[in-house]
């Protein structure tokens, strides 16, 4: 194990922080909610708010949150604390983006100590432009807020048995962390990563009865506060609770749900996890064609922690048939920390030069197609426009990969300012440009005019219009059908959403032209009927 922290670049740990906070939160309110999940979230922070109900606040009338409240909480708290109280797309994100940091530094303290600043920083940087992981980060979702948790006391865990110092205060450290993912996603937040460690502890070679009863200690102590939680929804919530709480984690993991989730073939993660690494997954790929081989040895330390925590956690996830690119979050940054090795590998050094010359020769020309697109009108590709300022961010990929033409020294140093500049571009103009138009907020005019009761019909039991009740403020509402509908007073707007049955509408209602061709939420059309 190599503990040599050396002073390559002393203040290494300041530039990876800045790194961070200036890619994801600057940026954060600059795109507006444009899918159901981002706004599903936010609304249990709003209805917390709301109601002063922390422990099982309920929304759109009376629906049940389908996980544990921490990041409703987070986002409550920091509502409260930063912006009186208002829910908005930055305040909704800030708990992901700040996660991400706080994980991306953890990270580099850890790689630091084991491989020095140089690959600690290399590390990083892969880690943060990962772009499932950078996704993440920007998305009012639990999968950052989990992964963060769950990462975090995996470092803890593996320097308290390594470092053999402070081992209270880190397995303290590691409780509360895990805790914390717990109650974001419910018990894998702490059973996966105590198991991992301790599959690594065996590999190790340390006691086998003293590593299960520690593992097993921890996860069990760290699902207290989550069981605290569910016996005090369990009095609000009764039997509803908990067939939902049991349907979200047990029938879930055993594909018994009574509806379909995301349904995947076994061969879905591995998809996942190269379109999840991108851009690094072009490296890896130019790696394969290396000429020289290197024996393979079994990793130490970090290393095998790493691959532990990478094989674990994908194989973990491919046994539910439910499958989402999301799930793999935990495994990134070990997956990242093996990217790192074969960066830093000698026998990598041809790869790496082409890889940057890939990266560079895109950096000039993904800007200069952007700014084309405001000039050419493509069917269905709906644009905002780019601000003055948004300019001036264009020039940054493109000034790296000019630089890298001009001054080929650092192959890995001009990589990771290259990718970083990249999403710096994507986040602050990329996405704004594309997803705004996308939002349903567009449509909150048409609602809104004379503040009126707003109601939505219900083509299937569980459909829900996520984005348009967070814009109202959760005030919408769902009617069975168009007779309840009609018990509504004049001028209360109904939200009809494709497939819906309107048998008798035309009775009490008056349709309004079109309303929303694509929704947010369901990608279909949306009409609205006021009632007269």
């Amino acid at each position: 194990m190599n503990r040599n922290a050396s002073s390559y670049f002393p203040s290494g740990g300041l530039v990876v922080l800045a790194a961070a906070a200036l890619l994801l939160i600057p940026w954060l309110g600059e795109t507006l909610f444009y899918s159901k999940g981002e706004p599903r979230e936010a609304i249990v922070g709003l209805s917390i708010l709301e109601s002063g109900n922390w422990i099982l606040p309920t929304n759109y009338g009376g629906d049940i949150p389908f996980k544990p409240p921490f990041l409703g909480w987070l986002i409550a708290a920091l509502a409260w604390l930063l912006n009186g109280g208002v829910v908005n797309e930055f305040i909704s994100r800030l708990p992901s983006a700040l996660a991400a940091i706080g994980m991306i530094c953890g990270g580099y303290v850890w790689a630091r100590r084991e491989r020095g600043v140089r690959f600690a920083m290399i590390f990083s940087f892969v880690t943060l432009c990962s772009f499932e992981v950078f996704r993440a980060a920007l998305a009012c979702r639990l999968d950052m807020v989990l992964t963060a948790c769950m990462v975090g006391g995996i470092y803890l865990i593996y320097s308290a048995e390594e470092l053999r110092k402070h081992r209270f205060a880190r397995y303290l450290g590691a409780w509360v962390l895990l805790s914390c993912a717990a109650l974001t996603k419910g018990p894998v937040g702490s059973l996966l990563p105590c198991f991992i460690c301790g599959v690594y502890l065996l590999l190790r070679r340390r006691s086998f009865f003293g590593s299960l009863l520690k593992m097993l200690g921890l996860a069990l102590a760290a699902l207290l506060p989550l069981a605290w939680w569910g016996y005090e929804a369990y009095l609000q919530g009764g039997d509803d609770f908990f067939r939902l709480m049991m349907e979200e984690n047990i029938d879930r993991l055993f594909s018994r749900m009574s509806y379909e989730s995301h349904e995947q073939p076994f061969w879905y993660n591995f998809v996942t996890l190269a379109a999840g690494l991108l851009p690094w997954t072009v490296l890896l790929l130019a790696a394969c064609f290396n000429r020289r081989r290197s024996p393979l040895s079994l990793p130490t330390g970090a290393g095998l922690l790493s691959l532990c925590a990478a094989v674990l956690t994908v194989a973990f996830y491919t046994i539910p048939a439910s499958k989402r690119s999301v799930y793999l979050l935990p495994a990134y940054p070990f997956i990242c920390y093996g990217i790192t090795c074969v960066i830093e590998s000698a026998n990598s050094r041809r790869a790496l030069r082409f890889f940057a010359w890939f990266m560079a020769v895109l950096a000039v020309l993904a800007p200069i197609a952007l700014v084309a697109l405001q000039w050419i009108d493509i069917p269905k590709l709906a644009t905002a426009t780019i601000p003055w300022w948004g300019y001036a961010v264009l020039l940054l990929p493109m000034a790296c990969g000019i630089g890298w033409f001009c001054n080929r020294h650092s192959a890995a140093g001009h990589l990771c300012v290259t990718v970083w500049a990249m999403y710096l571009a994507y986040v602050a103009v990329g996405m704004p440009l594309f997803l705004n138009p996308k939002s349903d907020s567009r449509a909150l005019p048409l609602i809104t005019e004379g503040n009126p009761q707003v109601i939505n019909l219900m083509p299937q039991e569980g459909y829900r219009l996520y984005s348009l009740n967070f814009y109202l403020g959760d005030k919408l509402r769902t009617v069975s059908g168009v007779a309840e509908a009609a018990t509504y007073p004049k001028g209360t707007v109904l939200l009809i959403p494709a497939g819906s049955d309107t048998t008798g509408l035309s009775r009490d209602f008056e349709l309004a032209p079109e309303f929303l061709p694509r929704s947010a939420d369901h990608r279909h059309r949306v009409d609205m009927a006021v009632r007269r």
